[in-house]
């Protein structure tokens, strides 16, 4: 009885309550006659929990959504009173997988346009000719997830590549990343970008040697064709987008996500779904920090968190310290090995971090901050550790795809979060040598070596600007180091393997505690969450080629069903 109430003690506020009251109807502490629990569900299956105290159990017994006990399936039914919902589970369940950094909306926004993943220039034309024959003159076509290493040139394309098949409608096609954006002739005439056109700060247009625009934007160059193209993002729009996006975590196997730079408008969205009881995955969102309006707002409320029993939290700030590596916006100690001329594009200036690192921490707020550079790492741990963020803050870093050796010990030294996209090794593995060098490729992604400091790691893919949103994906790379064309044989940088336990705490209870959430879910055990996923067989025991097509049977949050195969 003694560890029960050591259980109740971390709890907080109505739930230790509400624990408290089902571990008496339990044990009969009330000393009358003993009572069966208030248990409404029991899932009976093969459960592999994470908790080092009962790593496998049978069955768990969940009330009003809260794992209230676990052990044998003949145990927990002896408990059960009349009414209660006895459950199979076929497969292997999982504590709930979350992915902490993805982009919701523009996941939903992908569905609607051209997906480009993995398409060559004559296949992209192909796609677009058939979406012009479908529209009017002059109306607008989008489409993204384009990487030029997929194309013959292997280098950026240019506006003439489109326009023999799109002359009057103009296009907007973003490369894989979100970082760099190709159009047409036609949409750099519509937004007025010429050869006398001046790069706007944070940006670059890419021009020819007459200096006239290619058709390539990069970083903040993208906003001269936002500011210009039909409004997508209509409140409505936003909201089918969302509703989209987070059905399809769920058949995923998703229980959470990390909504990665999230405007207001966006905010309301969620907390209107909440409302309507509309959210099946729980949902942690990182007010975007270049929405000064929300920043604002937030810093003068304060965070809101455990809204809805924990299915949505708002306590995080994303900000952006540098570009993509693909785009060669991300900022470099050094010149790119393929463009000396350039260092990468600086998004925020060192006194910038400070002022929004002091804000934050000072009203209770986490920083989780986009580097992916070498030095915009370096910078981002130097601004963190010189505005005393400690563990306890729990603040992160977005990416850090290019880590010097000198840096690595720092996530652990200075209690920062590891947050970072196993699958970038795809894109990376690619054209990592030919972007940054032979001396510095092995710094891309070293998973391992920052595990083995003891760094905090929350596995996640960014999607849509990954090569895929999929956690089974993700556990596969994680493991193996390899695409998902199962290449390089042996795996790109096989030393940065990781063992498969390892991997999946970074996307169960590493990715619970990078949102402060460890003590309620994360883990199969005693006044947690029911959020499980169950796969077909246990991912901890197939063959590792077998990851990434392994699948989902079901996905649970809070006890409730939120995905069924076959139905």
């Amino acid at each position: 009885m003694l560890n029960l109430f050591n259980e109740v003690k971390r709890l907080r506020g109505k739930r230790a309550i509400a624990f408290l009251a089902i571990l008496f109807s339990v044990s009969g502490c009330t000393g009358e006659k003993e009572e069966k629990p208030l248990v409404d569900t029991i899932f009976a299956g093969h459960f592999i929990t994470m908790d080092p105290a009962q790593p496998v159990v049978e069955a768990i017994a969940v009330s009003n959504g809260v794992i209230v006990s676990t052990g044998s399936k003949e145990s927990l039914k002896k408990i059960a009173g009349e009414g209660v919902r006895v459950i199979e589970v076929s497969g292997v369940a999982t504590p709930g997988i979350i992915d902490p950094h993805v982009h919701v909306s523009e996941f939903g926004g992908e569905l609607e346009q051209l997906n480009l993943r993995g398409k060559n220039i004559e296949e992209i034309k192909t796609l677009i000719k058939r979406k012009v024959d479908k529209l009017e003159p002059g109306e607008w076509i989008f489409g993204g997830g384009w990487e030029q290493s997929h194309f013959a040139s292997g280098v950026f394309p240019s506006a003439s590549d489109i326009d023999s098949v799109s002359p009057d409608n103009p296009v907007m096609l973003m490369r894989i990343g979100g970082h760099s954006t190709w159009v047409n002739s036609k949409a750099l005439a519509l937004a007025g970008i010429n050869a006398q056109s001046d790069d706007p700060i944070g940006g670059q247009i890419v021009r020819a040697d007459n200096n006239e625009p290619t058709g390539m934007l990069l970083e903040a160059a993208v906003e001269l064709i936002n500011d210009i193209k039909p409004d997508s993002d209509t409140p409505e729009q936003l909201e089918r987008r969302i509703r989209t996006a987070v059905k399809e975590y769920a058949r995923w196997g998703l229980t959470g996500v990390h909504d990665a730079g999230v405007s207001l408008e966006k905010i309301a969205i969620y907390k209107k779904l909440l409302k309507e009881n509309a959210l099946p995955v729980r949902v942690n969102i990182m007010v975007n920090g270049y929405d000064k309006k929300a920043v604002d707002h937030y810093l003068a409320q304060g965070p809101e968190i455990e809204l809805g029993r924990g299915m949505l939290n708002i306590r995080t700030f994303k900000i952006f310290v540098d570009g993509g590596l693909g785009s060669r916006g991300a900022e470099l100690s050094a010149p790119y090995a393929d463009a000396p001329h350039t260092h990468g594009l600086r998004q925020m200036e060192d006194v910038e971090i400070d002022e929004i690192v002091s804000a934050a921490k000072s009203k209770g707020f986490q920083v989780a901050a986009h580097a992916i550079g070498d030095l915009a790492v370096q910078r981002t741990f130097d601004a963190y550790e010189r505005s005393g963020v400690q563990a306890v803050d729990r603040y992160r870093m977005e990416h850090a795809s290019l880590v010097s050796p000198q840096n690595i010990n720092r996530f652990a030294e200075l209690g920062i979060i590891a947050s970072m996209q196993p699958l970038f090794i795809s894109e990376y593995g690619r054209w990592g040598k030919d972007r940054v060098g032979l001396e510095r490729e092995p710094w891309i992604m070293p998973i391992k070596d920052i595990v083995a400091t003891g760094a905090k790691l929350a596995s996640s893919t960014d999607y849509p600007a990954a090569d895929s949103g999929d956690p089974r994906a993700t556990l596969y790379t994680l493991v193996s180091r390899k695409n998902l064309q199962r290449a390089p044989k042996d795996g790109w940088y096989p030393e940065q393997k990781i063992d498969r336990e390892t991997a999946l705490r970074s996307m169960t209870e590493g990715a619970a505690y990078a949102s402060f959430q460890e003590k309620t879910v994360g883990k199969l055990s005693l006044g947690y969450y029911a959020d499980f996923t169950v796969f077909e067989r246990n991912p901890l025991e197939v063959d590792v080629e077998d990851l990434p097509s392994l699948g989902v049977q079901m996905t649970v949050v809070a006890g409730e069903i939120t995905y069924l195969a076959n139905h």
